[in-house]
């Protein structure tokens, strides 16, 4: 009897000991709830439903080569500050009418909104008073000086008249100038026009009819989107490789696959002693309005001939994301919204924004600059689900 039980109890634990074995020869310790690690492979695919590319906004830049007698920074684009202008009212007052929109091409002199100002009125009413009175002065100055002419007024009354008319012609050219200063030398009562002082696009508009607003309301921008500007930063080490009126060749991530000229208008007289940088303005012709201000750049600049060597890949930083401590950027497939893992090497930095790539990918990749942290986030999320 006792051997009975000594066999029943055994088998049990036999087995449990045998599972155990196996357990630990075919599976590492993991931590309850511990998430597994992100494997990274040339080949591994992330992919975003329609939902998930609208949410990461994701945006492409092809690969490009850069050499030696090119120096490549990347900028933003900006409004051209020679053809943009904010508009605001110069007189506290109420919006009537507002007869612009976003996005409207403006010429200068057009009327953007019509305002009524209490200060205007009373200006206006001003010069209203100062004309009558000049009227009747002008009329006495003339007949005492005709008087005096004829000894029959003494001259000191002429001179007296002579004051008040010429003291009415200045109160009436005052009030006139006040109009002229606040953008007011047409209209009737205490409304006005506000008009735009450039021809372009309004880029911004705010206020509704109705509104009070002043001097600090800015109602309007106006710019003239056929030049823009780019401001890049340019390492002080390069300073003799940039030139004024060098030319220049940028791609921008809204089109990555076209290119667009320019000119280096202005290099910056104080370098940064942060940074060790200084400023460089580039500009650029836009006469189909294509570029926008806000818009990413990468710029190539070209320097002085007789500089030559091989080519190199350049990325944006952004574009190169950090998993399981390797280099990895996404690269956009033929199919839409998969984005291939690929592990890169870098070179060195170029110091305005950008890294030099010398393996993992080619001239031409598609490869996303924005919305890189959103694709490794779902694939860091996709790992987690593995691993439980």
């Amino acid at each position: 009897m006792l051997a009975r039980i000594l066999v029943v109890v055994a088998i049990p634990l036999a087995l449990g000991a045998a599972y155990l074995l196996w357990n630990r020869t075919s599976k590492p310790d993991v931590p309850p709830g511990a998430a597994t690690a992100t494997v990274v492979t040339p080949d591994t695919i992330v992919t975003l439903d329609t939902t998930g590319m609208r949410l990461a906004d994701v945006e492409l830049l092809s690969v490009t080569a850069s050499m030696q007698n090119e120096l490549l920074v990347n900028g933003a684009i900006t409004f051209d500050a020679d053809r943009v202008s904010v508009i605001a009212p110069r007189a506290e007052g109420r919006i009537l009418r507002m007869q612009a929109d976003l996005g409207q091409e403006v010429a200068s002199g057009q009327t953007l909104a019509i305002v009524d100002s209490p200060e205007i009125g009373q200006i206006r009413g001003d010069l209203e008073r100062a004309l009558a009175t000049v009227d009747v002065a002008k009329r006495n100055y003339e007949r005492e000086k005709r008087l005096y002419e004829q000894n029959i007024s003494p001259q000191k009354e002429m001179l007296d008249a002579e004051v008040l008319y010429r003291t009415s012609e200045a109160d009436v050219r005052s009030a006139q100038a006040k109009l002229e200063t606040y953008g007011a030398a047409d209209g009737k009562a205490g409304t006005y026009a506000l008009v735009s002082p450039v021809g372009g696009t309004v880029v911004e508009r705010t206020g509704s009819p109705g509104q009070i607003i002043g001097p600090t309301t800015n109602l309007f921008t106006v710019a003239d989107l056929r030049h823009v500007w780019i401001a890049v930063d340019v390492y002080e080490s390069d300073f003799k490789r940039v030139a004024s009126g060098a030319a220049v060749q940028l791609s921008a991530t809204a089109f990555p696959n076209e290119e667009f000229e320019g000119r280096v208008r202005s290099m910056g007289g104080v370098i940064d002693t942060v940074s060790h940088t200084f400023k460089v303005r580039v500009v650029v012709e836009n006469p189909a309005r294509r570029l926008r201000p806000g818009m990413f750049a990468q710029v190539r600049i070209r320097v002085p001939a007789g500089v030559s060597g091989k080519s190199e890949l350049v990325l944006p930083d952004v574009a190169v994301q950090e998993i399981d401590g390797k280099p990895v950027v996404f690269v956009a497939t033929a199919k839409e919204g998969a984005f291939v893992a690929r592990p890169v090497t870098l070179g060195a930095r170029t110091g305005n924004g950008s890294v030099y790539v010398t393996k993992g990918v080619s001239a031409g990749d598609r490869v996303v600059v924005k919305g890189a942290f959103q694709l490794k986030a779902q694939m860091t999320k996709s790992s987690f689900g593995d691993g439980e």
